[in-house]
């Protein structure tokens, strides 16, 4: 027997630095290489659930969540996909800008490495 069950929005929760951090490493974080990023775990798990998605409860107490529109399932909440997309996304944007500082810092040497003995200041 399934238990359809009601959200209930506790608008005072603030989830603890381990919940975060447990949730950031779940969609995929590296840490503490991405502490930065643990906004976006802090906001999945504020993430309400998004209609016509409801919580259900098997008779083993855990929890899925069921579309009652499409008749589809899944174990994860159904923004979790978002978050773990948006951090990907952070984390490439990050990668990116940390690849064009090293290539910039290395021209920078090649191009002092380069310059003639006379050039160089007293």
């Amino acid at each position: 027997m399934v238990t359809v069950l009601d959200e209930v929005v506790d608008e005072q929760y603030e989830p603890s630095k381990d919940d975060v951090e447990e949730y950031a490493v779940w969609l995929g974080m590296e840490l503490p290489e991405d502490n930065e990023l643990l906004w976006i775990a802090r906001e999945g798990l504020l993430a309400p659930l998004p209609k016509p998605w409801k919580p259900c409860q098997t008779e083993e107490n855990d929890i899925f969540y069921f579309n009652f529109e499409t008749g589809e399932s899944t174990w994860d909440h159904p923004c979790d996909a978002r978050y773990r997309q948006l951090y990907n996304g952070k984390k490439r944007e990050k990668t990116e800008r940390k690849e064009k500082k090293l290539a910039k810092e290395k021209e920078e040497r090649e191009k002092e490495h380069r310059r003639p003995l006379l050039d160089m200041p007293n």
